[in-house]
């Protein structure tokens, strides 16, 4: 036997002129390098550890991905590929277990460049006496297929959540509708209640309207009436202010001749002490008529009497006039008194005066009031009467509207009834979606 290169590989042909050790170390060489090919070529990372956990094989994916070179075999697999939380990499754990392994999850590995995945698998190796010699590992690189599923996974929950709200908000929006509807019905028959009273209440108001109309005149007469009189009352409050003014024109006349008087007075207070200076002189006169009488004796005792007259008399003369002095001071008090209160007197006439024209101008405005309340209320008696005939028009419309109502109605339980079908519908979308959001989710996690 010996080995022969062939365009696919080695090929291995039996020889008659080897020994038989020559004819096993050809045949361990054939296999030998059948072995590293298929290592070689295989087209993911791949990797060769034996008995003790050293690396014997190391292909190219395998230096490429990893990041290993040459000179890492003869290493421990788990000083040259570190795995964290781990003290050996799965081909030393097949090769002691003696178990084949395909792992059932991706597994993230940590590298310089970044992270990669993978989802290693591996067998034992057995020398042809049946012992374990070591470990056959390959780790498919499915970063790609993991990055995808996780978009595909992260597109299907947004997509799903999204349906899901939709769904929801289609439920919320068919319930208020439903409850709209509902509310829609019952007020349709309230209103279809109501719509039967009002038939029957605008008849009454129809005959209401009649009396409003013959109430609008009677008070449009009452208020010609009350013109009338405002009109009288504004001439009387006239006439009572011109004589306000009359009686305030008296007041300030009689005013000033009480101050006239006052002057008057003054005057007489000047002659009553020009008299008691007379009568003072008189008294010094008697005096000395007396005092002469004494010295003439019996001579002057006729002059002594007239002298004492004269001094009774002047006495008498200067008691009157302080009597008259007192009382011309209680009339100058009186009359100032008088002008005094003439004077508020004269004030508040003229007050009164001013209020009885506010008065009659308050009268005058109320008059045209009343005058534009009577021509209002002419207008109201014609639209009363108008109205009476409008609402003859408006129970014949009502009882159309009671009509409608009733359609109203029956259209809105036909909507309820719709309403229920559309919210049973919905509900089985919710669940369709419910359904394919936990069928994606079992593909992504497969």
């Amino acid at each position: 036997m010996h080995q022969q290169s062939t365009k696919n590989g080695l090929s291995w042909q039996p020889s008659g002129t080897l020994t038989e050790t020559e004819r096993l170390e050809s045949e361990r060489d054939f296999w030998r390098g059948l072995f590293e090919q298929v290592v070689e070529e295989i087209p993911e990372p791949t990797l060769v550890v034996d008995s003790n956990g050293i690396l014997t094989h190391l292909n190219a994916e395998m230096k490429r991905n990893y990041g290993l070179e040459d000179s890492d075999i003869g290493k421990r697999g788990i000083d040259v590929i570190g795995t964290e939380g781990k003290d050996e990499i799965l081909a030393t754990k097949i090769a002691r277990t003696e178990q084949s392994v395909r792992e059932d999850t991706f597994r993230a590995v940590e590298l310089p460049d970044g992270t990669i995945w993978c989802r290693a698998m591996g067998m034992p190796l057995y020398a042809p006496d049946g012992e374990v010699v070591g470990a056959f590992e390959a780790t498919p690189i499915v970063t790609d297929m993991v990055e995808q599923n996780r978009a595909m996974a992260a597109v299907q929950e947004q997509v799903s959540e999204e349906i899901s709200k939709a769904t929801e908000q289609a439920i919320d929006s068919a319930d208020d509708v439903a409850e709209s509807v509902t509310e829609a019905r019952s007020v349709a028959v309230e209103q279809a209640d109501a719509m039967d009273e009002v038939s029957g209440e605008v008849g009454s108001l129809s005959a209401t309207v009649e009396e409003i109309a013959a109430s609008a005149d009677e008070v449009s007469t009452k208020s010609t009436e009350a013109r009338a009189l405002a009109e009288s009352s504004r001439e009387d409050g006239e006439a009572a202010a011109e004589t306000m003014d009359d009686v305030a024109e008296g007041g300030s006349e009689v005013a000033e001749r009480t101050r006239t008087l006052a002057e008057r007075i003054e005057e007489i207070d000047d002659i009553i002490e020009v008299i008691n200076e007379i009568a003072d002189q008189t008294n010094i006169l008697a005096l000395n008529a007396n005092i002469e009488a004494a010295r003439a004796g019996d001579a002057g005792a006729g002059f002594a009497v007239v002298a004492d007259e004269v001094k009774s008399l002047a006495n008498e003369v200067q008691s009157e006039s302080e009597r008259i002095e007192e009382l011309l001071g209680e009339t100058r008090e009186d009359a100032t008194k008088t002008v005094t209160g003439i004077e508020s007197l004269t004030e508040d006439v003229r007050d009164g005066a001013d209020k009885i024209e506010t008065l009659v101008e308050n009268q005058r405005r109320i008059a045209q009031t009343i005058r534009d309340a009577a021509t209002g209320m002419d207008d109201i008696a014609a639209a009363t009467d108008d109205q009476a005939v409008r609402t003859e028009e408006v129970a014949s419309m009502v009882d159309s509207a009671s009509a409608m109502s009733e359609s109203v109605k029956a259209e809105t339980d036909a909507a309820v009834s719709a309403n229920e079908r559309q919210l049973q519908v919905v509900a089985e979308i919710a669940d369709s979606v419910r359904h394919l959001e936990a069928t994606m989710a079992e593909l992504t996690d497969s």
